[in-house]
């Protein structure tokens, strides 16, 4: 049965209209604009096509675009950024050539009002449509071999959720496929091998799939499978099953060599997900359960838990964005005691949120919503700004401790940010010490040590929060210049019940106090936890036993 698909011929010309739209819905993003560009600033000047953009100055974006990204405008490939100060209503930018090979060729330019730089996540989803101006990445009709790309998936799931009017009485199943053997094989025995396996797999595919079926290649081993569910949500698993059966078949050892290790996760509209971004990310999860498993079933489905705690995140995210834009959030302080005069020294400032319609979250759970969704650089400067509007008003001159997540050292932003918080306020640096989590991930070391530096020249303190929980903690000691190291709670708790960890206490301090740095431990709730801190040489302590966080202003405790 010949393979059929819902996409223009190959040699048709993609509408752009139509292109500038759907990127606009897929990212999501403000404005979208293709332009057509020459060898030169002078011809670079025409619209092609575009999406909520009325009245932009085309000639004005792509000088600021240029100027931030070091770029002459014909060499522009994919980058984003922020303008250094707003053009036309807009902050930040993002542009993909979509025709790679050619310098001339035109360019896909994503415009947003807000400040929050284009997360990683969507230079990765644009990353695949390189081709799509010369129609490569478009589905094509009566073919045995996949289209190829994620765009080619997601234009395919806009155009039946919205231009052909799906609804949830037209149900369909996202079928996401790993064949499990392309990786390790194109390792082994390079690309034209791999390409073979690639190749056999499309053919199977597009025998095994019903005639209304949409097969797509995303690369590598991954394959995803488009079936309209005609009688019921039981086909997906079906045709699901029949393709595992096919690629684990005797006759592909003999064609082969040996067989593929398929894997399959589904989902399906409407049962699983309401719109078509929330149903390849429940597939995908739906893969990433089963996949390498070695073990049990090599089809699943979506589970429910997993699906409502997929939808909470987005809810989440959602919520995360409108409380960034009214800057919704509050602050609790933590005091911190210096040991050897028992008087308060400093506050932690701890950012909290009351979201509408669920009460108090966790800061854990929207500190890490916020950290995949790449709004953490976001919340961090609202509580730099906050924190240090506020220590600028207490009576006595305290110190004042913040959270930064190390994840955005990378950026190169952080210490301007802090730069800014500190001269809005007036506070002197000196009273300001910055807390980066052992727990996440720094980025590359040389970004991460001249960010790192350039805030400690600022005469800011720097502490390694966290201490003892994550990885690379003696080589952060080394490599980064930290004034301070906090140790864990977790070690805490354990004083006075456990002599192994009273011993690497007893290190721990010594080797920091060895580097030349002081040291703070967290989660003191005891007096004979205070006095083996005391008595080894802990210059402060936070916890229960001297104070629990409140949004009562510091002054209170300070006087």
């Amino acid at each position: 049965m010949r393979h059929q698909t819902a996409a223009p011929d190959a040699q048709q010309e993609p509408d752009l209209n139509a292109l500038a739209q759907s990127v606009a819905r897929l990212l999501p993003c403000d404005a979208t604009i293709i332009v057509a560009r020459g060898r030169s600033r002078a011809s670079q000047t025409a619209i092609v096509a575009a999406a909520n953009a009325p009245g932009v100055d085309l000639t004005r974006i792509m000088t600021a675009i240029e100027t931030a990204s070091g770029s002459d405008g014909a060499n522009i490939d994919a980058t984003s950024g922020v303008f250094d100060t707003p053009e036309g209503g807009f902050n930040t930018w993002l542009v993909k050539s979509l025709d790679e090979g050619a310098k001339d060729g035109p360019l896909l330019v994503c415009l947003n009002r807000t400040s929050r730089p284009f997360p990683e996540r969507t230079l990765t989803r644009l990353a695949s449509m390189g081709d799509v101006m010369s129609g490569d990445a478009a589905p094509k009709r009566e073919t045995d071999h996949a289209p190829t790309g994620i765009v080619a998936l997601t234009h395919y799931l806009d155009a039946r959720m919205a231009g052909a009017g799906l609804s949830p009485t037209s149900p369909i199943a996202l079928l996401r496929l790993d064949l499990g053997r392309v990786g390790p094989t194109n390792d082994s025995d390079g690309w034209p091998k791999s390409d073979t396996l690639i190749n056999r797999a499309s053919a199977i595919l597009a025998e095994t799939a019903p005639e209304p079926c949409f097969t797509v290649h995303l690369g590598g081993g991954s394959f995803a499978i488009i079936l309209p569910l005609e009688h019921d949500i039981n086909e997906a698993a079906r045709l699901a099953g029949e393709i595992v059966e096919k690629l684990s078949a005797q006759s592909e050892i003999q064609t082969l060599g040996f067989p593929f290790d398929p894997y399959i996760g589904w989902a399906a509209y409407p049962f699983d997900a309401p719109e078509a971004d929330t149903l390849i990310g429940f597939a995908n999860a739906a893969l990433a359960r089963i996949r390498g498993m070695h073990a049990g079933p090599r089809v699943n489905r979506i589970a429910p838990e997993i699906a409502r705690f997929h939808a909470e995140q987005i809810g989440m995210e959602n919520d995360l964005r409108q409380a960034i834009e009214i800057g919704s959030f509050t602050l609790n302080w933590l005091p911190v005691l210096e040991t050897s005069t028992q008087a308060v020294v400093a506050f932690e400032a701890l950012v909290r949120w009351n979201r509408p319609g669920h009460g108090p979250i966790d800061p854990a759970a929207f500190l890490l919503c916020a950290e995949n969704a790449g709004l953490i650089e976001e919340i961090d400067r609202w509580v730099l700004r906050e924190a240090c509007a506020q220590a600028n008003a207490w009576e006595t001159a305290l110190g004042v401790s913040i959270n930064v997540s190390p994840s955005w050292l990378e950026t190169e932003r952080v210490a301007s940010t802090i730069s800014d918080a500190l001269q809005r306020a007036g506070l002197d640096p000196a009273r300001l010490q910055i807390e980066l989590s052992e727990r996440s991930r720094f980025g590359p070391p040389d970004s991460a040590r001249k960010e790192l530096a350039r805030i400690r020249a600022m005469g800011v303190r720097l502490v390694l929060d966290d201490f003892g929980t994550g990885i690379g903690a003696l080589e952060r000691l080394t490599n980064y210049p930290f004034d301070q190291v906090k140790l864990d709670r977790m070690f805490i708790t354990r004083l006075g019940s456990d002599s192994r960890v009273e011993t690497v206490l007893r290190s721990m301090l010594h080797m920091i106090h060895s580097l030349n740095m002081t040291c703070c431990a967290e989660g003191v709730e005891t007096e004979e936890q205070l006095g083996f801190l005391d008595a080894h040489g802990c210059e402060e302590i936070q916890g229960y036993l001297i104070g629990r966080p409140t949004i009562e202003l510091p002054i209170s405790r300070a006087t």
